[in-house]
């Protein structure tokens, strides 16, 4: 059975995704949630799923600053270049998106990233 992450672990974690998702933003490209597991040294057992309970922290935090969902830079291996189903319920659950054309709301937030990856703040991106 896995074992949580402590307090401080889970915002280490969350420090070490934002950074390689803000890279990945700045060379304009997406990432599998097995590479970004990867990349912060996810110990495992269920590392996936410990990356993506922390990439829905970190959308809400990027949503509450009003920040483009860096989130949207981490994608399923098997969802077309497209997040899993659960970035989608959680921008819902966040009222940045109404449930319609998961691939253009997807787009939008990637065409916020890409262009803001430069920039110091970009405005939100919702449907």
């Amino acid at each position: 059975m896995a074992t949580r992450l402590t307090q401080s672990e889970r915002e280490k974690y969350l420090a070490s995704i934002g950074a390689v998702l803000d890279q990945q933003a700045r060379r304009q490209q997406t990432l599998t949630y097995l590479e970004l597991a990867d990349a912060v040294a996810m110990p495992g057992p269920q590392r996936i799923h410990r990356v993506t309970r922390l990439l829905e922290i970190l959308m809400q935090r990027d949503a509450t600053a009003g920040r483009p969902i860096r989130s949207a830079l981490a994608v399923s291996r098997v969802g077309q270049g497209l997040p899993a189903a659960g970035f989608f319920d959680r921008a819902a659950r966040l009222g940045l998106f109404d449930g319609k054309d998961p691939a253009g709301f997807h787009r939008r937030q990637l065409e916020a990233l890409f262009a803001g990856a430069g920039s110091a703040r970009v405005s939100p991106v919702e449907l």
